[in-house]
């Protein structure tokens, strides 16, 4: 029995050691299963991740050493002497580049003792900075972070990495894993100076600067090769935040940091002691401040000169080089482009200088209203008002409102008003527009007529308070006056027709036909002095006169005129429709869109070169930031009108300025021989001056800029004259030190004894015995078209005493005397006195017979003289008809009855 119990017990004991085994043997197999399907799935999910990173890698951008290249550079303007004088600059792109050698070695190390101790010893990412960063967050309780970045990795964050955004958290953890990886891609194709170059001038230091050499002139006002140790730390202590460590408008933060970046530099043996003692103690932040006042102080409004520089680059950049007009703008603002223009540094502050002198300019000046005005209301209703409306409001309660006014606390008032009107309420956002622009207006235009350069270029007087505003010296096109009589009218018809000084036209009654309109008649501008009869074209210049111009045009026709307006440069001229310029208005500056000062000097400049007009330049090349030349602005030339006649026009615009009835005689520079040009338009809407020296052209124009005002430059306080007071004195200082030479004859050029009222040779004891003084001349003409015929205009004829008409064969009391023949007058065009009436007899003969004496049939002789032209009358009683013809050896031209123009 106790065996049996013993039996059992041990059957049970082996069980149980079975049971255990096998549990042992069940629980070594599950965890070999499960550890063999732990590594299965750590495998996979290492192949996973392994796959995820590769796929990171693999669509991370490609790099080349041109991928860091920072992008976006300023584009810089210089003067004709290689002087700054504009930066062009759009946000992004205020950088300045330099080499690594024109960095000095401390500025290097104080950026790298800041951001990248180890850079000289890591392949692009820093490990130990990895792990310590890591530690710092675990150890803060995941609150303290810490930069683990290299210059490396900033670099391409910076230039390839730009256009990624970071939205979540596996963005960033694909951008750092793709930048570190390209950190050392990068490595293996960059030296460490290539990686700091492009770093260096890269980083956004601040006040719209990226860069160590934009910073140090920003920040410094001087080169990053003269930066200090302390000045190098300052640069170093904003890269961490452009905003939070701005030494302007952070001082003290930049101070703490500037300070860090001194003691790393110390502790990593880039400074001894003694240089971080200077440093630490240097007082750099009132240099700063100092630069900085001296900087916003410092107008960054362009000139004039520059706007219109940025529109003729933009402009040949699309026309010359292919550019789309958003390419051509996008290489003006942010591709780094060098512009050479043709400022001359030294004119150009002589002509700012005299603008800027309210002394130069009438009294009683005005005030004009550039003014809009936008309400926005809560719900986004938005209204505009303009200052059309405002001068609508002001109108209803008086027609004859003005919008100019006598100051500009009176234009604020105005406005002020109309404004209260409106219904504002306080919750409306409001946005208001508002510049008050001093009137009349002016604009001056400096051109080396030799090179078609224009050296110096003003668009209007006043503060020129923004960028691309208004510029009344290239954008505004104005009615240019008897300026225009040169080019459109004498010039080619000297050209065209063989015309000279000394050729005539009829000063008298005129009217003429164009576009349909007959009898439109001409007057000359100055009513109180009465017709001058037969005149040269050299007076009808130096007197500026209406009819002579008109004549002239009517004689080459106002087509061929155009035509030579072209070639002068003119792209303004209206060429179509029915209100086009192709009349005989355009010789007195009567177009329908007006000319730029800027065109109108160029053509005047071309007059000055000879007759070779030169498409106005003000720029001479552009480069891009590699150095290559993208523009060559080559001198684009056109030989207008020959060289002979280019002279004999200037030579007669000099009586403009010095000649007996010139109209410009205070436009005169002493010391200078100088020509040239006025101008008026219709109640006095615009005055010109345009003239030359043998060095420079240069014309001036004013009025106000709203041709529609009723108000009108005034004469009484000189406002008429005083741009000629202003052209004299600019072009005065202008021209101090060169030598005063005239103007070249060219070879061509002839002189001849005419009569001033035939244009034609002289007849001694004819032409000079007329009753008057100074009727014969000496003139030049271009070799070939000098007279060969003599005076036709001068006769000499019996004269009854009594009735002073030509003598018959009854009148009791004759004398010989010396007549000038008078044309007859247009049919529909009244008769008027002249200079010539009291001296001349009427070419209709029968008019000028006696009536009073009218026995006998005898019909008094012209006698001939001296080689003029003998003229026999010959009548029959019963009908009294008289014609005119030639002697049998006469060999003169007839006397024409109607007025042909001479």
């Amino acid at each position: 029995m106790n065996y049996s119990k013993k039996s059992t017990s041990k059957k049970k004991a082996t069980l149980k050691s079975k049971r255990i085994r096998m549990g042992k043997k069940l629980g070594v197999v599950f965890f070999k299963t499960m550890l063999v399907l732990v590594i299965c799935l750590g495998v996979a999910g290492v192949c996973a991740g392994v796959g995820v990173i590769r796929g990171v890698m693999e669509s991370a951008p490609d790099i080349t050493s041109a991928s860091v290249i920072p992008r976006g550079y300023k584009s810089v303007v210089y003067d004709a002497e290689g002087n700054k004088i504009a930066e062009l600059i759009a946000e992004g792109t205020n950088r300045t580049y330099v080499k690594i050698e024109n960095i000095p070695e401390h500025v290097q190390e104080a950026f790298i003792a800041i951001e990248d101790e180890r850079f000289y010893e890591h392949n692009g990412i820093d490990l130990q900075g990895i792990i310590r960063a890591g530690v710092t967050w675990v150890t803060s309780g995941f609150k303290t972070t810490q930069g683990a970045s290299t210059i490396t990795q900033q670099l391409l964050k910076n230039n390839v990495f730009d256009f990624m955004s970071e939205d979540t958290m596996l963005d960033k953890i694909e951008r750092k894993l793709q930048e570190q990886y390209l950190a050392i891609k990068l490595e293996e194709i960059m030296t460490k100076d290539e990686i700091l170059e492009s770093y260096l001038n890269t980083i956004n230091l601040g006040q719209n600067t990226l860069g160590v050499q934009a910073a140090a002139n920003r920040y410094f006002g001087k080169s990053v090769s003269e930066l200090t140790i302390s000045e190098a730390a300052v640069l170093a202590a904003i890269t961490k935040s452009p905003t939070e460590y701005n030494p302007i408008t952070h001082p003290e933060a930049n101070w703490e940091r500037r300070a860090l970046v001194l003691k790393n530099m110390y502790e990593q043996g880039y400074i001894t002691e003694s240089e971080y003692n200077e440093a630490l103690a240097d007082d750099v932040y009132s240099r700063i401040k100092e630069t900085n006042e001296e900087t916003t102080t410092t107008s960054t409004v362009y000139s004039y000169f520059v706007d219109a520089v940025i529109d003729q680059v933009e402009q040949d950049l699309v026309e010359k080089a292919g550019y789309t007009e958003e390419q051509a703008s996008n290489a003006l603002y942010s591709s780094g482009l060098k512009i050479y223009t043709t400022q001359d540094p030294d004119i150009q502050a002589i002509l700012d200088d005299e603008f800027a002198d309210e002394d130069n300019f009438p009294s009683g000046s005005k005030v004009a209203l550039e003014w809009a005005l936008t309400v926005v209301e809560e719900d986004g209703t938005t209204t505009n008002y303009s200052q059309e409306m405002l001068y609508a409001y002001f109108k209803e309660s008086n027609s004859s409102y003005e919008p100019l006014y006598d100051s500009e606390e009176e234009a604020q008032a105005a406005i002020d008003e109309y404004v209260a009107t409106l219904g504002i309420k306080d919750s409306d956002t409001v946005y208001e527009s508002c510049y008050m622009v001093i009137q009349p207006q002016a604009s001056m235009v400096i051109m080396d007529q030799s090179t078609g350069d224009v050296v110096a270029m003003i668009g209007g007087r006043g503060e020129k308070t923004a960028n691309k505003t208004l510029n009344r010296a290239t954008d505004s096109l104005r009615n240019p006056g008897s300026t225009f009589k040169i080019v459109a009218a004498y010039a080619p018809a000297f050209e065209e027709l063989g015309y000279g000084p000394g050729t005539t036209q009829y000063d008298g009654p005129f009217a003429y036909t164009e576009n349909g309109t007959t009898g439109r008649l001409v007057s000359n501008w100055d009513t109180s002095t009465q017709y001058r009869g037969w005149t040269t074209l050299r007076e009808a210049i130096t007197r500026s006169m209406n009819i002579m111009a008109v004549k002239t045009i009517t004689d080459v026709t106002p087509t061929v005129a155009i035509d030579y307006l072209l070639k002068f440069g003119f792209t303004s001229l209206q060429l179509e429709g029915s209100n086009n310029d192709y009349g005989q208005a355009t010789a007195l500056g009567g177009l329908t869109n007006g000319v730029s000062n800027l065109e109108l000097t160029a053509a005047y400049a071309a007059v000055a070169n000879g007759g070779e007009y030169i498409k106005p330049r003000l720029y001479t090349k552009v480069v891009d930031n590699d150095g290559n030349v993208i523009l060559d602005n080559e001198a684009e030339t056109t030989q207008v009108i020959s060289e002979q006649n280019a002279w004999l026009l200037i030579d007669c615009m000099k009586d403009v300025i010095t000649g007996t009835g010139g109209t410009s005689s205070t436009a005169n520079v002493s010391g200078m021989t100088v020509a040239g040009k006025s101008g008026t338009t219709s109640e006095n809407r615009d005055v010109w001056f345009v003239g030359m020296s043998p060095y420079y052209t240069a014309g001036i124009w004013t009025g106000y800029d709203n041709n529609g005002y009723k108000h009108e430059l005034s004469s009484s306080n000189g406002e008429t004259s005083y741009h000629k007071k202003l052209w004299a004195k600019i072009m005065t200082r202008i021209h101090l030190g060169l030598e005063n030479t005239d103007f070249e004859m060219p070879d061509g050029i002839v002189q001849c004894t005419i009569c001033s009222k035939s244009g034609k040779l002289a007849v001694a004891g004819l032409c000079d015995c007329d009753g008057r003084d100074g009727i014969v001349i000496n003139e030049y003409f271009v070799e070939g078209t000098e007279p060969t015929e003599t005076c036709d205009v001068h006769v000499a004829v019996n004269i009854c005493a009594d009735t002073g008409l030509l003598a018959t064969e009854a009148c009791p009391n004759q004398v010989i005397q010396v007549k000038v023949l008078l044309p007859a007058m247009q049919e529909g065009v009244a008769e008027a006195t002249t200079l010539d009436t009291a001296y001349g007899i009427s070419a209709d003969l029968v008019s000028a017979t006696c009536t009073v004496h009218t026995g006998g049939v005898y019909l008094p002789s012209i006698y001939e003289q001296s080689g003029a032209v003998a003229v026999t009358v010959t009548a029959t009683e019963d009908t009294g008809d008289v014609s005119a013809g030639e002697t049998e050896d006469g060999g003169g031209d007839t006397a024409d009855a109607e007025d042909t123009g001479g």
